[in-house]
């Protein structure tokens, strides 16, 4: 995956100003998405080996096994995606036994290199971002506020029950840019409403909450691990989207899983699904084995 990262800076294909995929033939693929798993599994397997977590030495590994994809996804440009990392594995050395400590420590790191990025890591309209965030009406009619403005009016205008499958104004009218991808939760709450937008949020907790009960049920350390930090990537990519779909979040090219169109990113969320039931399934069989054997 981190090769696949690097053929992105070299040779991949720019849309909006983000170098982002890969062009394989037919196919057009995010090399992005498939890291988050590829971290997810590495990291799991670091730590399924260690016994004493506690020891700061055995949380720098996976420090620079998560900081060297984040630094290659932020050049292309992609902060949504590089931020995703950062929860993932704050997620599992926790549960991996790190004292919290230091991951506090990490992110207090984290957080007083904030004006680094500021100033030198951070592109331009990056920035005007996160200013719309605070001021969207400041910024031109097409600049950073755009977005965020038509999204509020598009879940505004959706009322209780929504305007009705594909009559839409804000979306069918393309006044909100990316409504089937970034934006298509606020196309659900502008055409489906504000029941079925919560409906939607609570089949999403739903789906967390039965992730973390597998988790918790599983005794192998491995597949524990593989499932928190799916689980921890699903929850943040649904907060991190719904949050900057309704104005709480700067905008970013976060996809809502399962929902958002896009190849690799359905194609991604389904892998990362498989291994949560795959754990699931395997715990399935040891606890049969276990009730045949007593």
């Amino acid at each position: 995956m981190i090769i696949g990262l690097l053929l992105v800076l070299l040779f991949g294909k720019t849309v909006y100003g983000a170098q982002r995929w890969l062009i394989l033939g037919p196919l057009t693929i995010q090399p992005s998405e498939f890291m988050k798993i590829a971290l997810i599994l590495a990291l799991s397997r670091y730590f399924m080996y260690k016994d004493n977590v506690s020891k700061i030495s055995n949380i720098i590994i996976p420090l620079f096994l998560t900081i060297i994809p984040m630094v290659l996804i932020i050049k292309q440009p992609d902060l949504g995606t590089s931020l995703t990392l950062l929860p993932i594995l704050f997620t599992i050395i926790y549960i991996a036994g790190a004292r919290l400590k230091y991951i506090f420590s990490i992110i207090t790191i984290g957080i007083a290199s904030m004006p680094f990025f500021w100033f030198f890591v951070l592109k331009g309209y990056q920035k005007a971002r996160v200013i719309s965030l605070f001021w969207p009406e400041k910024v031109s009619e097409l600049g950073a506020g755009y977005h965020k403005i038509q999204s509020l009016i598009a879940i505004g205008s959706g009322g209780v029950y929504g305007s009705g499958w594909g009559t839409g104004v804000q979306s069918q009218l393309h006044f909100l840019p990316q409504g089937h991808t970034d934006f298509i939760f606020s196309v659900i709450a502008e055409e489906w409403g504000f029941l079925r937008s919560c409906a939607i949020l609570c089949l999403y907790v739903l789906f967390l909450a039965c992730s973390i009960g597998i988790a918790l049920k599983t005794r192998e350390a491995y597949g524990r691990l593989i499932v928190t930090g799916f689980t921890a990537m699903f929850a943040t990519q649904i907060f991190i989207n719904v949050a900057m779909t309704i104005g709480l979040a700067p905008i970013t090219g976060l996809t809502l899983p399962f929902i958002s169109y896009g190849g690799s990113s359905l194609l991604s969320s389904f892998i990362a699904l498989s291994f949560i039931l795959n754990v699931r399934l395997r715990t399935r069989e040891v606890w049969s084995k276990q009730a045949f054997h007593e």
